[in-house]
């Protein structure tokens, strides 16, 4: 996956988060893939986020830790979806709706970001 594209999410969910906040971009954290008919290890680097508020049962300061792999075939799950994903992901000009696709996807349909254009500033 893009690098772009992973910080781009990445902001898009800081500045428009109702319920979670991005703690960090930067984790690498070890990840098992089957391939060839065995399990190989490979680092991989981690998105972070934070609920800083209850909402929907989980409590403040839970943690996610989603890796780019699974971001990735998010990524691929949004185009896959939506053809014209693609041009915006290129543009790098991503939908708040996009974003919300992609997360979802990468955390198994458990992370609902419910992201808002709302200014806090």
């Amino acid at each position: 996956m893009n690098q772009k594209t992973y910080y781009q999410i990445a902001d898009v969910i800081q500045h428009y988060r109702t319920w979670l906040k991005v703690i960090d971009t930067e984790q690498v954290t070890p990840m098992r893939l089957f391939v060839d008919g065995e399990l190989k290890t490979c680092m991989c680097k981690t998105l972070t986020l934070q609920s800083y508020r209850e909402h929907y049962g989980f409590v403040r300061t839970r943690k996610w830790h989603i890796t780019e792999y699974d971001i990735g075939r998010g990524v691929v799950a949004l185009v896959r979806k939506d053809p014209d994903a693609r041009k915006r992901i290129e543009r790098e000009k991503l939908t708040l709706t996009d974003v919300e696709y992609i997360i979802e996807k990468a955390s198994f349909g458990i992370l609902k970001l419910e992201l808002d254009r709302y200014d806090y500033d």
